[in-house]
């Protein structure tokens, strides 16, 4: 009977032991950014759009933005000791901009915290969170690397909602197209707000991604069919 409690004893060790190593483990997924690596702007008046890609998130069930529930979420792990995370954000007016780099080295697939030191807290709470979007992507070594891999990001933490790709068309009609598959996604304008840095997202069910390795952009001005522009994924 000695012998049965010192086992049990041991084994209800072992289960604690595991259990404070894993919640340690979820505390140390937290980037937490110094403001020389956080470069941001918030204008009075923008005139000038971006770029086509801006943003890559997952469907929020906040309603607006908080810089304490930003997450990034790596799919599959990493593998590569010289990984790059490289983030640019973008408000759909265009006013408030930011981007920051970080050395994410080899990590395990799953959600990472981030620590945002804006000193717009107050402005960018206004924001609801199809608003302010966020574009993460996975490089080598740096952020001019050409092999960028996107993985998807979220205000506050995911709940195996939809993709949604954020994208400024302009008069193109959008639709997404995933390698292998004929039916397409189509995309919808956005009818709300000032629509500066991005006036259309595509709602993608994450059954139908599945395992792709891309998916890509097909766009139509005036009946003219314009270039595909893929988007690689991590």
């Amino acid at each position: 009977m000695k012998k049965f409690f010192n086992l049990l004893f041991l084994f209800s060790a072992a289960v604690l032991l595991t259990s404070i190593v894993s919640a340690t483990a979820q505390e140390q997924r937290r980037i937490v950014l110094r403001d020389s690596q956080f470069k941001e702007s918030l204008l009075q008046k923008v005139t000038v759009s971006g770029g086509i890609r801006a943003g890559f998130m997952f469907q929020s069930s906040m309603d607006h933005v908080d810089i304490h529930e930003l997450y990034i979420h790596l799919p599959q792990d990493i593998e590569e000791q010289d990984a790059m995370l490289c983030v640019n954000m973008v408000s759909r007016d265009g006013r408030y901009t930011a981007s920051w780099e970080y050395g994410l080295g080899q990590q395990s697939h799953g959600s990472i915290a981030v620590n945002l030191p804006s000193k717009y807290q107050e402005q960018i709470s206004g924001y609801s969170t199809d608003a302010l979007v966020v574009l993460a992507a996975i490089t080598k070594k740096d952020c001019t690397s050409e092999e960028s891999r996107y993985v998807p990001a979220s205000w506050g933490e995911k709940h195996e909602l939809d993709y949604i790709l954020y994208v400024n068309s302009g008069n193109a009609e959008t639709a997404i197209g995933i390698p292998g598959k004929k039916e397409k996604i189509q995309c919808s304008k956005i009818d709300s707000g000032s629509t500066v840095a991005y006036d259309t997202k595509c709602i993608m069910e994450k059954n139908m991604i599945g395992d792709a390795k891309s998916i890509f952009l097909v766009r139509n001005n005036f009946g003219n069919r314009l270039p595909n522009i893929e988007f690689q994924l991590r």
